[in-house]
């Protein structure tokens, strides 16, 4: 009798740490999938921009096709020529690269204007817009 009641208690303590440890793994889980579609919902697509705003931090990057950057303009056929960047009218920075990070922005509404210097007649005078806003 004490060996069946013995063998009752350990299935018992078995079966219930085993519930339990399933339960934590789906706990630890729900916080992954939310971060990933927090993160999906943030990545905003405009114009040849696509661009994630992160703390004080606007992550942007170019969408544009066979372009090459480069600190000067280039000859007129070439698609070649770099980016100027402006917050809130005033000229913060002009960018070499594919992507670029625009950072120390204060809390609140901001335009964010990428303008794209070329002399190539499909690239002249190109630019995007961005409202921004950092909280």
């Amino acid at each position: 009798m004490k060996w069946i009641l013995s063998i009752c208690a350990l299935l018992f303590l078995v079966t219930g740490c085993q519930s339990q440890h399933e339960q934590e793994e789906v706990i630890k889980q729900e916080p992954a999938v939310q971060v990933m579609q927090q993160a999906q919902i943030e990545i905003k697509q405009q114009g040849f921009l696509k661009y994630k705003v992160q703390g004080s931090a606007v992550y942007i990057e170019s969408t544009l096709q066979d372009f090459h950057l480069e600190p000067s303009l280039g000859k007129k056929n070439k698609k070649a020529g770099y980016f100027t960047v402006y917050v809130d009218g005033k000229r913060a920075d002009n960018e070499y690269t594919a992507a670029f990070v625009v950072k120390h922005l204060s809390k609140g509404k901001h335009k964010v204007t990428v303008v794209l210097n070329s002399r190539h007649p499909e690239y002249k005078q190109k630019r995007e817009t961005l409202d921004v806003f950092v909280t």
